[in-house]
């Protein structure tokens, strides 16, 4: 229940005196214009007004449409939701950012945050101490439907088996059928088996965040074009994708290639910093790369000072 304490802070964050009107200001009348301000007015609309003998010949045009009515949002709806986000622990500044982020979440009404919020806690999971952590990194979930979106969502990652939902709740706000099955079945048309995709969605469920035009598919061109590799090699690092193509594979490739070494490990080619990097490449020269099979192959191929380096690199 949204007290009236928590409205009268909500309204006050938002920028909202109250919701009943003050005494209105007393309107400024402009000074009139003097006689030869308005002939000049005159003047310069009869020299620009059209006349029948310059008119195009034609049936009329027609009219422009009206522009779409901005709905924004009303003080009492606004200040509903965001006295709901703020007993639920929204810090104010947090509370800002997310407005900014989803503009909608100050028209959703206070019930329907409520239920999604009762949602995330009583089934995705998500402990009550972190809902302000989950609604700052997708605050869209707030004005997501719980029966249209969210719980199906829900069920099917459930199903995929992916652990640990309530840390990757941000996922919960994806349409099942525009956003994760389209992953899916890309990852299937490179040729790999609906078995193989399954598993690379369910151990690296960020796979469900990235663009299929924007970022899977010219990084999947590149790896079977340029770097004349197999689609099995992203089922065992499907971290691939989260690398950017321009700034991180094309040069780690090139290097390689410069270097005579055919075909080192993606892990070993991407995972590493630069300097971990130049030093693996240099003990490959002239030697042969391990097998697939090998331990060599799925090591971690990060020590812990490129650790941080090779986090940054990633990209949606």
């Amino acid at each position: 229940m949204v007290t009236m304490a928590g409205t009268r802070t909500a309204l006050a964050l938002l920028g909202h005196d109250g919701l009943d009107s003050g005494p209105r200001p007393v309107p400024v009348v402009a000074p009139r214009r003097s006689s030869s301000s308005r002939l000049r007015v005159v003047a310069v609309a009869l020299r620009t007004r059209p006349t029948t003998r310059l008119a195009v010949p034609g049936p009329p045009l027609p009219p422009a449409p009206a522009p779409e009515p901005v709905l924004l949002p009303s003080p009492p709806v606004a200040a509903g939701a965001a006295a709901v986000l703020l007993e639920a622990g929204v810090p104010p500044a947090d509370l800002r950012r997310a407005a900014g982020m989803c503009p909608e979440l100050l028209s959703v009404p206070a019930e329907a945050i409520e239920a999604a919020l009762r949602f995330l806690t009583e089934e995705a999971g998500v402990p009550a101490p972190d809902l302000p952590r989950v609604l700052r990194r997708r605050p869209r979930l707030l004005v997501s439907p719980v029966a249209a979106r969210l719980r199906p969502t829900l069920y099917f990652l459930r199903a995929l088996g992916v652990p640990d939902l309530h840390r990757r709740a941000d996922l919960l706000s994806f349409s099942v059928e525009g956003k994760l099955l389209p992953r899916i079945e890309f990852l299937e048309s490179l040729g790999l088996p609906p078995r193989a995709a399954r598993s690379m969605a369910r151990r690296f469920p960020a796979l469900f965040a990235y663009a299929v035009d924007g970022n899977m598919r010219p990084k999947a061109e590149y790896l079977l074009g340029a770097m004349a590799r197999r689609a099995d090699e992203l089922v065992d690092f499907p971290e691939y994708f989260s690398y950017a193509l321009a700034t991180r594979i094309v040069p780690r490739h090139e290097a390689c290639a410069a270097s005579g070494v055919g075909k080192l490990p993606l892990p070993a080619m991407l995972r590493p910093g630069d300097a971990k990097f130049r030093a693996t490449l240099a003990s490959c020269v002239g030697s042969m790369l391990p097998r697939r099979r090998s331990p060599l192959w799925h090591a971690t191929w990060v020590d812990d000072d490129d650790a941080t380096a090779a986090a940054k690199e990633t990209m949606v």
